[in-house]
């Protein structure tokens, strides 16, 4: 992958997803049991995955204040374990609620599309494990406008409510 080329990010089908939540379950086991995938619920119609979209220009990043979240060369907004205090500032920035409070760790969760695989060429854990091919992993360009991007402007709010 050349350098800030990384122009791909999950797609969510929302005609397809049957909220299996298989998605949550390959993240867990990538990493360590933690998912980094949030869930989000519309209403009493359906419960979503919510995925970092990896913003142009991050809130989350600045609000950090200790530099834990960073936006790298690719385009990958990722997070230091090492850094982060679980202050939660990332969280109450976010505008699209896709980060959580993981209290356990004391470290927020933040999906980082799978950095590890898509420097491979393969695609995200979730995308890959997606039993209804609701997920997908696509260039922004291909994207069309009926497409809703996980963690975009969906009408929903966290399963984990903030105080």
């Amino acid at each position: 992958m050349e350098k800030n080329k990384n122009n791909k990010r999950i797609v969510l089908d929302l005609d397809l997803c049957i909220g299996c939540q298989s998605c949550v379950a390959a993240c867990a086991l990538g990493y360590s049991e933690q998912a980094n995938v949030m869930l989000g619920q519309v209403g009493e119609i359906a419960i979503l995955p919510l995925h970092c979209r990896h913003c142009e220009q991050p809130a989350c990043v600045e609000a950090c204040p200790t530099e834990a979240l960073d936006k790298d060369e690719h385009g990958f907004v990722h997070r230091s374990n090492l850094i982060c205090i679980g202050c939660h500032s990332c969280v109450f920035a976010c505008p699209f609620g896709a980060i959580s409070m993981d209290l356990m760790r004391h470290v927020t969760a933040k999906c980082d599309l799978c950095i590890d695989r898509v420097l491979e060429g393969k695609i995200p854990r979730c995308v890959a494990t997606c039993t209804s091919g609701a997920l997908s992993f696509k260039e922004i360009a291909e994207a069309s406008a009926e497409e809703v991007w996980v963690g975009g402007r969906i009408s929903s709010r966290a399963i984990i409510r903030r105080m």
